[in-house]
């Protein structure tokens, strides 16, 4: 007979059990994913902060014009004859060219504030003679003295400008045959059309110059807003700028209607618009031009974002400082004009930081 030992079979239970056991528990984790890590807490964001600024405030104003050009004048025939050329419109016209043809007689544009009103001719005086002499020297003709005298050698150029333009040469000007305008011109529009009978006074074509400006009408009551030489902001379609100058205050009230259909004294305002590629695009166009209605010079300023609702009424900002602090400081608020706000409190100076909205 074999000797039994208890011993070793409780042993061997024993440890059989503890497999168990540890099976168990294995399939346990397992099953339960294990021990969860503790999730790590998320940085608070950095405050987002603005300087406190001492400069001036201006609150602007916005009124509607029309860009265009200055100077609008019309050309009337001097003469009866038969339209037999004119230039394009947009067309730009400049000393010594043609400016229309009738029955193929010339009229050239020359430069001059005084109209020709008489035949020019040799022993002639006067300041409308200087004016052709300087006009005829500008283009090439010369020979003479410019002065107030038509003399001989002025007659001889002018047959020589008569014999290049293939016009009878006379070595008298003919004032059907000249305009003179201040400078280049710019065509407007044609009036007349080609082959019409032209009798003296007909409209042929309306000129302007080359300078471009915007008319905007101006409520009586708002005349404050305007002086001559100030700058404005002009906003052309398409959503581009451009800088203006007033240059002329009507002084004549008109009556308008506004976009609310009521009735309202007016008076023009002429601004000259600084050259760009952009003005150029437009012959005319509406506009939008930015007056300064209110300015409030060295004052202290921050964003409108920076303006925090205090617990017991009011406003304030929280002021940043270099190590991070922060502190409410309660304000007194005053004008408020892009995006900025006039502030003071105590603690606050040019320079200091103060968190903004995000």
């Amino acid at each position: 007979m074999t000797e039994r030992r208890p011993g070793r079979r409780a042993a061997a239970g024993a440890a059989a059990v503890l497999a168990v056991v540890a099976v168990v528990a294995a399939v346990t984790l397992v099953l339960d994913g294990g021990p969860s890590p503790e999730t790590p807490r998320a940085a608070p964001p950095p405050r987002v902060t603005a300087a406190v600024e001492r400069m001036t405030l201006l609150e602007r104003k916005t009124v509607q014009g029309t860009l265009g050009y200055a100077g609008r004048a019309e050309v009337g025939a001097a003469v009866p004859g038969r339209l037999t050329w004119r230039p394009g419109k947009g067309r730009v016209i400049r000393q010594g060219k043609r400016l229309y043809e009738a029955d193929g007689r010339i009229v050239t544009l020359l430069y001059g504030t005084r109209p020709a009103y008489r035949t020019l001719k040799e022993g002639d005086e006067g300041k409308d003679v200087r004016q052709l002499e300087q006009a005829l020297a500008a283009i090439g003709y010369t020979g003479f003295t410019v002065d107030d005298d038509y003399s001989y050698a002025t007659a001889a150029a002018v047959r020589r400008w008569q014999e290049d333009r293939g016009q009878k040469e006379t070595g008298e000007v003919d004032p059907a045959t000249v305009w003179f305008a201040p400078g280049p011109v710019r065509v407007d529009s044609r009036k007349a059309a080609l082959g019409q009978m032209l009798a003296p006074g007909t409209p042929v074509l309306t000129l302007t110059s080359l300078r471009r400006v915007a008319t905007v009408p101006i409520k009586v009551g708002d005349h404050r807003l305007v002086r001559k030489g100030g700058g404005v902001t002009v906003a052309l379609p398409g959503g581009s700028t451009v800088k203006g100058k007033v240059t002329a205050i009507g002084s004549t009230v008109k009556k308008r209607t506004n976009s609310t259909g009521s009735k309202e004294d007016t008076v023009d305002v002429t601004i000259d618009i600084a050259a760009s590629r952009a003005a150029r695009r437009f012959d005319r166009a509406p506009v939008e031009v930015s007056l300064v209605s209110s300015r409030k010079e060295d004052v202290l300023a921050v964003p409108v974002s920076a303006l925090i609702a205090l617990p017991g009424g009011g406003y304030g900002v929280t002021l940043v400082g270099p190590g991070g602090s922060v502190r409410d400081v309660k304000v007194r608020t005053g004008m408020f004009a892009g995006g900025k706000v006039e502030v003071a409190g105590a603690g606050l100076a040019a320079g200091a930081r103060v968190e903004v909205a995000r």
